[in-house]
């Protein structure tokens, strides 16, 4: 009889090995008989047929075919295709590159969903499969199927139904398919999908239009490994584990762990709990009521919409509340809150913090609540920069000591100085209000105030002693924490309102400790025999109202007219620029030279002497005889 290079079984229970001789043609397993174009001598074709067979392949690249039964089919060595078909199947791959698929005839069915005929048997299609050395692609089909990569960079599709997966040693791609799986990457950097890997699947919806919100919590473990895992649909349980991995919660009410390593976690849709745990993670809690932790290190974290509770825990971290009404909690460290927008809560706890205020789109500050934390003067910083600059003006200020006595408790009323929209920070145990930096400061032109950083050259603004002036030449420098901590002398000055005199300035006013401002009372006359004068702001700090503050980051800004001239600051007389050795080292090397081309007189001493100040200058003992007055 003529072989036909296909090893065939029978529809009973078989035993298909290199001792098998039931093929009806005479072919063995490795037997060195393959006779298909392009196969090896031991590429074997088996059909198991109908039965409950155990088929062992052997040696070379074969292709198995179980058929109907509980078949129980070893690959062996080499990179073999096998198909476990209907029943519930046991795949041995063994070595090499193997394609396994056990979905049989019916891979689609899903408890009834959609168009596929529910499956009327649960249980009848259970396979194991154990993918073994080499880089596997494994796909099983409904039932709850387990599933080994072992080791390798195996590609799995868990198909329908609860799925217990392993990927094993090696970079692999998961899919866990439709149901509830439970699916550990093992070691290697693998991407992992709790459902069918398509974002677009229209089974990606949230649990109150799900008719079944229960057939797709899938348990994910990332394992060792920097890996990337997709929730997807239903409340899933993610696991990032050793390595820096990062992970999308999804659709639904997702709880999401980074472990060790330098994570990122994505909440996206639903009501997420997440936590970053060891490492600096960054955590973005998307649509919904989020709960976040971040875990040890440093970590940043942003809450998204929706009413979220974050807490920075341990470590230097920054956070955002977002959109909603947000508890915040810093924890140990020296945090960085960005809270405002609805009712917020923003609490430091223990560390040197810092809270800025902001105006979330959609939304006005309404009445935030800011606890800086008792634990000693650590110096907490309330920082309405953001506020003070977009079109919110302060218009009130209380403020008394706090029950430590080191830091203060107060409120700040602002109101929007174009919808009308009014606002109110509340806050307790704050070391420093910082209102703004330099820009945002008001400079009195012909054509009302104007934001400081909106003017340029050609500009006129009114000055005390000269009328309407064009400013000749505008600069600035901007100074970062690393710059202020090393040079702390360099930390603007806070005049707080009214610190001047009756309502002078306006609103709290920023400026660099050189700036000079008017003074003009009984005493400046009395002791200089000057009626106004100009005292640099660091010389005056000792005054009610005036303070050296600590900001993360200034802005200085400057505009030179002509002469030295004194203008209005947030309803306050001071200087612009005066060109002199120190000032001019504090602007950078192109505003210097553009200052140079403007005013060539200012590159030699004459020229420099000859612009001279408005006013008398104090010295700082002249300035102390004011403030000790």
């Amino acid at each position: 009889m003529i072989r036909d290079g296909i090893v065939e079984g029978t529809s009973g229970d078989d035993l298909i090995d290199t001792t098998y001789t039931g093929d009806p043609e005479g072919d063995m397993v490795d037997n060195s008989d393959a006779i298909l174009p392009g196969e090896g001598p031991n590429d074997d074709i088996i059909y198991g047929y109908d039965g409950d067979d155990e088929i062992h392949a052997g040696l070379g690249d074969d292709d198995v075919y179980g058929g109907e039964g509980d078949d129980d089919v070893y690959g062996g060595a080499g990179d073999d295709t096998i198909y476990g078909g209907d029943g519930s199947d046991t795949v041995y791959g063994g070595e090499g590159d193997d394609v396994i698929d056990t979905s049989g005839s019916n891979p689609m069915s899903d408890y009834g969903w959609g168009p596929v005929p529910q499956d009327t048997d649960m249980h009848d299609d259970r396979d194991t499969v154990h993918g073994g050395a080499g880089d596997d692609t494994i796909t099983t089909g409904d039932d709850k199927d387990t599933i080994l990569g072992q080791a390798g960079d195996d590609t799995i599709d868990g198909g329908l139904d609860d799925d217990t997966i392993d990927g094993g040693a090696g970079d692999d791609n998961i899919i866990g398919g439709h149901g509830s799986d439970a699916i550990d990457g093992g070691e290697g950097d693998d991407v992992i999908w709790g459902g069918i890997g398509d974002p677009n699947d229209p089974l990606n919806i949230p649990d109150d239009s799900d008719p079944r919100p229960d057939n797709g919590i899938d348990v994910i473990h990332g394992g060792l490994g920097n890996d990337t895992i997709y929730g997807e649909d239903d409340a899933d349980k993610l696991f990032g584990d050793e390595g820096n991995d990062t992970i999308y919660g999804g659709v639904d009410n997702d709880t999401i762990r980074g472990d060790e390593g330098v994570d990122k976690l994505y909440g996206e849709h639903g009501n997420d709990t997440i936590d970053g745990g060891a490492g600096n993670d960054i955590i973005d809690g998307g649509i919904g009521n989020d709960t976040i932790d971040g875990g040890a290190d440093d970590d940043t974290i942003d809450g998204g919409d929706g009413n979220d509770w974050l807490h920075g825990s341990i470590g230097n971290d920054t956070i955002t509340a977002g959109d909603g009404t947000d508890e915040v909690i810093g924890g140990d460290g020296n945090d960085t809150i960005y809270g405002g927008g609805d009712n917020d809560v923003l609490s430091g706890n223990a560390g040197r913090d810092t809270f800025y205020i902001r105006e979330e789109p959609g939304s006005g500050p309404e009445n935030t609540t800011v606890h800086g934390g008792s634990a000693g003067q650590d110096w907490d910083t309330l920082n309405l920069s953001e506020m003070t600059s977009n079109g919110w003006n302060i218009t009130n200020h209380v403020q008394n000591p706090d029950s430590d006595g080191n830091g203060f408790d107060g409120q700040v009323q602002l109101v929007h100085s174009t919808t009308g929209e009014t606002a109110n920070i509340n806050y307790t145990n704050i070391e420093e209000v910082v209102p703004c930096f330099t820009p945002g400061t008001l400079i009195a032109t012909p054509t009302g105030e104007r934001r400081v950083e909106d003017l340029r050259p050609g500009d006129r603004v009114i000055t005390r002693d000269n009328g309407i002036q064009p400013i000749a030449w505008a600069g600035g420098r901007a100074m970062g924490c690393k710059e202020l901590a090393q040079g702390p002398h360099l930390r603007p000055i806070l005049i707080r309102a009214g610190a001047l005199g009756n309502n002078l300035p306006a609103q709290d006013l920023l400026v660099s400790p050189n700036h000079r401002v008017l003074v003009a009372n009984e005493r400046t006359a009395l002791y200089f025999d000057e009626r106004e004068v100009l005292a640099s702001a660091k010389h005056l700090v000792d005054n009610k109202g005036i303070v050296q503050v600590d900001p993360t980051e200034v802005t200085y800004l400057h505009f030179m007219c002509e002469r030295h001239e004194v203008v209005l600051s947030n309803g306050a007389w001071t200087e612009t620029f005066q060109p002199g050795d120190y000032s001019l080292q504090g602007v950078g090397d192109e505003q210097r030279q553009e200052l140079f081309e403007l005013f060539p007189e200012l590159r030699n001493r004459e020229g420099l002497e000859d612009y001279t100040a408005a006013r008398m200058t104090l010295k700082k003992h002249e300035a102390r005889m004011l403030v000790a007055s």
